[in-house]
């Protein structure tokens, strides 16, 4: 029987239990017991556990041995480390409470609770053979959408790209998706994750691999973004919080089953010293007028909003003048070579285009889709 290439296959699945909602997280201690656990790994980030929201997190009643403070962006050693100490403490599953570096670090540790060996040894997708033990996500930040992703990234000096273990038993059994906890979140890491949670949402638009379900839940997450950021970053109400958080979790559903494009691709390089967020907040409107004729016209309206939330809420939309220096820009395009996030793009790209859209990253824009 003959195959219809026009519709190849793809894949689309959700394997996290989500529970949303300002005060979810007093359903933390019950998540624990359904799944079992009775010794309790805790992966924090630190800033997190210095404004006082871990002890605030963790009652008596959540079987606590061994918490460990995740600095910005770990690596292969703090794996290693926090590997080492709860393993010494007997624990049998993990909590991760932060943004995205903490639950990366909290998702390595729990792949290896299970599997023997070092991190490094499932480098790539669908090496891990065991699944981690259960884990907890609770995210305080509305960005990186770590809490339902099958992927967790590392950083290791001297590499040109990060280290990323993907696949099936990488991701949380459970999310907590509480608004509250981004009440105290500074403004500027706030913008920075909503930056990397909206860009999430845009390139699962223009991706080879978007699908009908892709598509609805990564423009009703970039919607989300849009209407309710200005009000989350400015009022803190507890309803454009939760929203926000919720368009969050939506944007990396829709990405963690297309894949992601030129942005994160261009954003893959270790050796540039800026924010996750911020360097995908700068490369988003170049990529979206790169893309823009290869994007479904059905998007266009929505993706030319994003302009005006960026004048609403001061994001000037571009690097700065010193952010990126020749080698750092010959650094980010090396490490988008054979990139599954390059390839995945849905126009085709060379170096020398690539180049063109990190000098128009360096621009001012008042509308895309010129």
């Amino acid at each position: 029987m003959a195959t219809d290439t026009l519709f190849p296959s793809r894949h689309f699945s959700v394997d996290t239990d989500v529970i949303s909602g300002i005060g979810a997280l007093s359903e933390l201690a019950a998540s624990v017991r359904a799944l079992g656990a009775t010794r309790v790994a805790v992966v924090a980030d630190r800033g997190v556990a210095a404004a006082g929201l871990l002890d605030r997190m963790l009652t008596a009643d959540v079987p606590v041995f061994w918490t460990g403070l995740a600095d910005v962006n770990p690596n292969v050693a703090a794996c290693d480390s926090a590997v080492a100490a709860a393993q010494e403490a007997e624990c049998d599953a993990v909590i991760g409470v932060g943004g995205g570096s903490a639950l990366g670090l909290a998702k390595a540790l729990a792949i290896m609770l299970t599997n023997p060996g070092s991190i490094l040894d499932y480098e790539g997708t669908g090496r891990v053979k065991m699944p981690g033990a259960p884990l907890i996500a609770i995210p305080t930040t509305a960005g990186s959408g770590s809490e339902v992703s099958n992927a967790l990234v590392l950083h290791e000096p001297g590499r040109l790209r990060e280290v990323v273990v993907r696949g099936r038993g990488c991701e949380p059994n459970v999310a907590i998706l509480d608004g509250s906890s981004l009440r105290e979140l500074p403004r500027a890491p706030m913008l920075h994750a909503a930056l990397d949670a909206l860009t999430h949402a845009c390139e699962a638009l223009w991706t080879q691999n978007r699908t009908v379900m892709s598509d609805a839940l990564a423009e009703k997450a970039a919607r989300s973004i849009i209407d309710v950021l200005p009000a989350a970053l400015d009022r803190r109400d507890d309803n454009s919080l939760q929203q926000l958080m919720e368009a969050s979790t939506a944007a990396n559903l829709a990405c963690g089953n297309t894949g992601l494009g030129l942005v994160h691709a261009l954003s893959s390089a270790p050796t540039t010293p800026l924010p996750h967020g911020y360097q995908n907040g700068a490369l988003l409107l170049a990529v979206a007028e790169f893309n823009w004729d290869a994007i479904d016209a059905g998007h266009h309206s929505l993706l030319a909003r994003i302009p005006a939330l960026f004048a609403a809420v001061g994001w000037p939309g571009h690097f700065g003048h010193d952010d990126l220096d020749t080698d750092r820009i010959e650094a980010m395009i090396a490490a988008t070579v054979d990139h599954p996030f390059r390839t995945n793009n849905f126009r085709p790209s060379n170096d020398e285009q690539l180049r063109g859209i990190l000098a128009a990253a360096h621009t001012s824009w008042k509308e895309i889709g010129r």
